[in-house]
């Protein structure tokens, strides 16, 4: 029985003005460009990418004057998908889940995004987007999402343009 092979899939880019007020824009172009694909995969998706967006112009260069976010989309094997969110730099805290306590978690107003994101990602993590001894050019925050067999529409473009 023949097998059928996966070719990687990978979103255009989109580029966002470091703004919240842009969040539900972020939101709606995650709902269209995971049309197709499961709907709770998609709500998943699409509340991590905007709380991921939110950290990026809330405590990066992003959120300055000129400030911008990159989101980028792809589909590195059959059973993955990853959103990345690149933020601008120029902060001196990496991301982390606060080590909060007890009725703290209940109580506190912000600070639980990163939280959300750990429970409905199979795994997430940053990196550098250039490693430089002295200056923070950015942070590429990632999550990845399981994806079960068939889940992902069948006929997807090896690279789909933003609509």
């Amino acid at each position: 029985m023949p097998s059928t092979a996966f070719s990687p899939v990978r979103w255009e880019p989109r580029i966002y003005r470091g703004s919240l007020e842009l969040t539900g824009r972020v939101r709606g172009h995650v709902r269209r460009d995971l049309d197709g694909f499961p709907a709770e995969v998609a709500s998943d998706v699409e509340l991590c990418v905007s709380e991921l967006f939110a950290n990026a112009v809330e405590y990066t260069a992003s959120g300055g004057e000129g400030g911008e976010v990159v989101r980028a989309m792809a589909l590195p094997d059959a059973g993955r998908l990853r959103v990345a969110v690149t933020d601008g730099g120029f902060t001196e805290t990496r991301p982390a889940i606060p080590e909060l306590t007890g009725t703290d978690w209940f109580e506190s107003e912000r600070h639980r995004g990163l939280l959300m994101v750990s429970a409905l990602a199979l795994d997430w993590g940053f990196r550098s987007v250039i490693e430089h001894p002295t200056l923070n050019l950015g942070l590429v925050v990632w999550a990845d999402f399981a994806l079960a067999a068939g889940q992902a529409p069948s006929g997807l473009p090896r690279f789909i343009h933003a609509a």
